[in-house]
């Protein structure tokens, strides 16, 4: 037969195994959790990195067609040598490569 102790043991073994598997439930909770919002806070990071590289993509886009329009003869919108330097085809290749670097951090 079992005694009061024996019985107040098996209860007490009981209750511990009953809190460790809720223990382990909520672990596995909230490890989920903080793993969908690393994946949120990836993809935030993401879009943003890709609206500045669209961002310079576009003004590497516009430099290099008033470059072109530039040279084309229709507009002056700065002395020839700082428009060179300023809005040439380089720097309009340089903000595309920055914008692509940026876009596949």
């Amino acid at each position: 037969m079992t005694s009061a102790r024996d019985r107040q043991r098996h209860r007490e073994q009981r209750e511990l195994k009953r809190r460790e598997a809720a223990r382990g439930i909520t672990a596995a909770e909230t490890q989920k959790r903080q793993a969908e919002a690393a994946a949120r806070r990836e993809f935030q990071d993401r879009r943003k990195r890709h609206a500045v590289a669209y961002s310079l993509f576009v003004v590497a886009g516009v430099m290099a067609i008033s470059h072109f329009f530039e040279h084309a003869g229709m507009i002056q919108p700065l002395p020839q040598k700082t428009s060179d330097l300023l809005i040439g085809w380089p720097m309009a290749a340089l903000l595309a490569m920055i914008g692509g670097i940026v876009y596949g951090v």
